[in-house]
Order: C-alpha cells, then structure tokens, then sequence
C-alpha cells in the first residue's frame, strides 16, 4: 500500500509555479513526470525526496496540506526556485479547501450562512474573478490540456485561488480539477479522463459566465465553504446500503444509505484523504454518531431511533455531539423489511427510471443523494460481457448488472463473477442506473430470500457487493464456469439497445471536436473550408440536424481566431473575448439536451 502524498494549496502551487525561473519552468514541461521516479520516503508529517544527489523535504500541517514556502526545502543552492522543488510540488495532490469532503460533519444551521435560495448580489470582484477564470479557460482551449504547461495550470490556479476568496466555491473547485486532470493528461496517468476534462471545463465556464451575464446569482449556484445543515424531523432510519467511494482527488471512505420514516433518502458519509485501504477502514471501523460508534457495515443492516437530527439540503446526516442514535442491529438471513421504509422502489421500474431521468436534468445542488438508485428483483441469468445478464420478474426484460468500480482491491468484479455461475439465482438487487447505457445498472447491493443463496448471519441477508465478499460455500447450485448470454437470446428491443450510447455517433463530428477543443487546442480543429468540416457538415444537414451544422460552423470560426489579447484602451465585451469557450459551452449544452433525449427514450424501450 502506498501512504498518501500531502496535498497543497493552489494559493502555494501556483506561487511557486510563477517564482521558478523560465528555464526551470521550461525542463519540468519537457519532463512532467520527473519526480516520480524520484523516491519519496515519509518521516511522519515530512516527506523526503531523493532527487539524485539533491535532498528535497516537505513538512506538511496536521491535514497534511503544504500551506507555507518554509514548509518546501531543498538541499540544492537554487532552492525554492529550482527544479526539484517544481518537480515534486506539481506530483502533489491539490487540497481542495473545501469542508464539505471530509467526513466529520458537525453541526451547523443554515442560518450561519447564506441560505441555498438567497439571492446574492455579484459585485465587481466576482465580475473580475469570472473574467480571470475566462482568460485562463480560454488560455487552455488555445493550447490544448495536452500541451498546457506550467504557466497554464498556474493561471488557473491563481484563478481558482481568486475564486475562493470571493467565494465562488463551486467555481474554483471546477478550475482545480481542470488542473488537476491537465497534470493527469500530461503524465500519461491511468487515471486520465478526457471526457471527465471536458466535462469540467464547460462546467468552470457555465459557472463564469453567469457571473458576467447577471446582477444576481443563487448562493446555492455559487456553492459554500462548509456543508450546511438544518434540523430534520426525521425520528426513524433504516439501513438499506453501503458502497465505496473512491475519488481522482484523494479521497477514500464508504457512504451508508438508509431511508426515514418521511420516506426521504439520508446518507452517512464516513471519507478521509487517503487510497483503496481507507475504504474498508471506514466500512469495519467505527463511526462517531453522537455519543455512539458505529461501523458502516452494522448501520447498513440497523433499524435506528433518532433525535435531534441536521441534515445537508443533500441528504447528507449530521455526526455532531448533539445527535442522539439508537441502533438496532438486523440479524439473521431473514431479516423482516420495513415496507414503509422501502416505498420507494416499489413502483415498476420503467416509473424508477423515469424519475431518476427527471432528476438527472436538475441542478447538482438540487438533488439528494441516492437519486439514481432503482431496486430491481429477478433472477440470473449467466455473465453478459463485462457484466451479469438478468431478468426481471414477471417479465421478458432482460437488463445487465455492472461493475460501479472496477478496482483490484474491492470485490465488485469477483462477486459478479461469482452470480454470473448461478443461473437461475433469485434476487433482489438496488443499483445505479447507467444513464448514458441503456439496459444497464451498476449493482450495489443484493438480498435473496432463496435458500440457494446462504449468507452469514452478521450480514443480516443483505451482500453490499463492493465491499463484502462473497465464497462459493455461500451457494447450494453454483456452476463451474459461468454461462454467457448471448445478445441473441435477449429480447429483441435490448438486444439493439443494451449497446454503450456513446458508441453512437448521434451528431457526426461535432462531439468529437469538443473533446479535441479541449485536448488539443484550437489547432486541433480544421478550418470551415476543410474537407473533413464540409464532409461532417453535409452528414448533419442531410440528418435534417441544422442547428447541429450552425454549431459545428460556430466551433470552427471561434478557433479559427487569434488568442483574446487584453486591450489597453478601451474595454472589450467578454462575449467576443471568449468566443471559443462560450461556442464550446453552447455546444455542450446542445450536445446534453439531445443526447439525455436520447438515452431516456432508449432506456423507456428497454423497460418497456
């Protein structure tokens, strides 16, 4: 197991960055990934790196955040300006100054702060901080990530840094992470996600340009520094589910799922900065409820009386002092449920569907954890691909249970594994749905009232499939190999929908110049008068998908134009400015809109 680098700020990184010499700057761009060949051993809250014949230390504070210059030391005669320092700081982490990730949440009302639905008026600052944010964006879209060194990334860090301390939360965390999966992109890292890049810079930019275009702003859009919570009337809780979290920016634990007596769904979150081996510290450690401790394996499977419950607009349950918790554990394979606790997945699924599809649209602050959950029961039918072909009840559907995080250290893939030898099996299983993949949910959690199917006691007749493991004794009829189902023997509809959307070209060229906007730059992009512009562009309009065609003319005329230079006289409309990030948001928004249309009505054929 490898211990955690300390994070940094993005204050600190970027001071660095801007303080290191040119020709410095310059050799870490030739070589980003320089440092991680180096070897780094920890002394506590100090971290020794062997460069070479140079020593470099870093001491972070108890979060582990380097926070100060004096906590960065090299035993080289340039230090803090040389490269072995720039080269160790830019491997580390980002700290995301953000309260809300960290699992100790305490209490707090919401009238300490700005409430979620308060208008808050945009001052100058805020405007100034939109535009630095739009300057940096653009700046990357001109490059590409794939070629956005270090003074890049510390424009939008800078930016983000800016951004916090007019506290515009949301958007300094969308400009971290864009950084964050430049430096990723950059090292080649496994981790790399291009689509996830995008995603995040159109999210930076949304969250700027609403600055600049209003007078007004929710504060709910503008996000807080810590998590807020408010009293709950909640008086009863019952565990449902746990599932593992494992995040690209540090961060480890387990999230519990229980249901209240108001038939609202309530989360427990138990994470701290760390990798994989946090995740079953959290599950089996304990967690501090009140005046009690917990693990989340035992809250997954408890019936709990509550007083004095605070809750985040989130779903998100408050830990702190003042919280009273009794819980009853579950035991036994046949553990009763509690059918008003469990309402909510009793409708048919295509109705479960519909509404997470509903909610799926609305903004991230307005949804309440568990909102993509469905409960589907049914049985096996054999494996499927990467996952595990099942039939619903009562029904010829056929949908097909995947993997929710297909890492080594976690059970996910050897317990699907283990079902797909058990046709036949008869469960009743809560998952996620896929939304971009029609006909697929990512399983979470399984329970069976078969005697096929005999699970440990302690386990309360309920396997949560990423982080308990389930052993071939477990099952009376278990094959030797698993079966594959093949596409022909499913149902005509799933057998032409079960495909992955994104295979789909839905609007011919013009997703794939998005993405290439953002990872290769404006040169990346052909001009208007191209022949592989003209072929795309004539595809659209022979599809009748014309405003597909004028976006696609649009993304192609804003990178055809030179970088936004700052004018000295006179002041330039930010709509002009930032043409190639708001054609790349339009277009992101079209691109949304018709592909959520899309994925609704496949996933609506597929539950019939």
């Amino acid at each position: 197991m490898m211990t955690p680098r300390p994070t940094i700020t993005a204050e600190m990184l970027a001071a660095i960055i801007d303080a290191a010499p040119s020709r410095v700057r310059k050799r870490l761009d030739r070589e980003p990934n320089a440092a991680s060949t180096w070897q780094w051993n920890r002394d506590g809250l100090c971290w020794v790196i062997s460069a070479g014949e140079e020593t470099v230390r870093l001491t972070g504070n108890s979060n582990h955040e380097i926070t100060q210059p004096k906590d960065i030391t090299c035993s080289c005669l340039l230090t803090p300006k040389c490269f072995h320092v720039l080269a160790c700081v830019t491997l580390l982490p980002l700290a995301s100054g953000n309260d809300s990730s960290p699992s100790k949440d305490e209490d707090q009302t919401a009238g300490e702060t700005a409430l979620p639905d308060e208008q808050i008026e945009i001052t100058a600052a805020m405007r100034q901080t939109a535009i630095e944010s739009m300057h940096a964006i653009d700046g990357v879209m001109v490059s590409g990530a794939r070629a956005s060194g270090v003074i890049i990334q510390s424009s939008l860090l800078r930016a983000a840094h800016q951004a916090r301390a007019e506290g515009l939360v949301h958007l300094s965390a969308a400009l971290i992470r864009i950084a964050e999966g430049i430096q990723r992109l950059r090292r080649s890292d496994d981790h790399t996600d291009c689509e996830l890049l995008r995603s995040d810079t159109v999210t930076a930019i949304d969250a700027a340009n609403e600055l600049l275009g209003e007078q007004t702003i929710l504060s709910a859009k503008l996000g807080f520094l810590r998590r807020q919570f408010s009293p709950t009337g909640v008086k009863r809780l019952a565990g449902i589910l746990a599932e593992p979290i494992l995040t690209l920016s540090g961060f480890a634990g387990v999230v519990t799922h229980l249901t209240g007596d108001d038939g609202q769904i309530y989360q427990v979150v138990e994470t701290r900065p760390g990798d994989v081996a946090l995740i079953g510290q959290a599950y089996r450690g304990g967690i501090e409820l009140g005046g009690t401790t917990a693990s989340a394996q035992i809250l997954s499977r408890s019936h709990m009386d509550v007083q004095n419950m605070s809750c985040s607009p989130d779903g998100r349950l408050g830990k702190g002092s003042k919280t009273r918790w009794v819980i009853e554990p579950s035991r036994g394979s046949a553990a009763p449920r509690n059918p008003p606790l469990s309402a909510r997945w009793t409708a048919p699924l295509r109705d479960q569907v519909a509404a997470v599809f509903d909610l799926a649209h609305e903004p991230d602050w307005k949804r309440r954890g568990g909102w993509d959950l469905v409960s589907i029961q049914g049985k096996i039918l054999g494996a499927h691909g990467l996952g595990v072909a099942f039939e619903l009840d009562e029904s010829d559907i056929q949908l097909t249970v995947g993997i929710s995080i297909d890492h080594a250290a976690l059970p996910f893939r050897e317990n699907l594994q283990m079902l797909a030898r058990c046709p036949g099996l008869k469960v009743e299983m809560l998952g996620r749905v896929r939304l971009e993949r029609a006909g697929w949910i990512d399983g979470l959690s399984l329970r069976t009232f078969s005697d096929d199917l005999v699970l440990p006691d302690s386990w309360a007749g309920r396997c949560h499939l990423g982080l308990d493991r389930l052993q071939r004794q477990y099952f009376r009829h278990a094959t030797r190999f698993a079966t594959e189902v093949d596409d022909a023997h499913q149902q005509a509809p799933s057998a032409t929908i079960a495909g992955a959307a994104s295979q789909v070209d839905l609007f011919p060229g013009l997703d794939r110049r998005c993405t290439s906007l953002v990872i290769g730059g404006r040169g990346s992009i052909g001009p208007i008068a191209s022949t592989t512009h003209r072929r795309d562009h004539a595809r659209l309009i022979s599809r009748g998908q014309i405003a597909a065609a004028d976006i696609l003319d649009a993304v192609a005329m804003a990178c055809s134009e030179a970088p936004a230079v700052r004018r000295r006289e006179g002041e330039i409309q930010y709509t002009d400015q930032f043409r190639r990030p708001l054609v790349l948001a339009a277009a992101e928004q079209y691109l949304r809109a018709a592909r959520g249309f899309y994925e609704r009505e496949k996933w609506m054929r597929v539950v019939g």
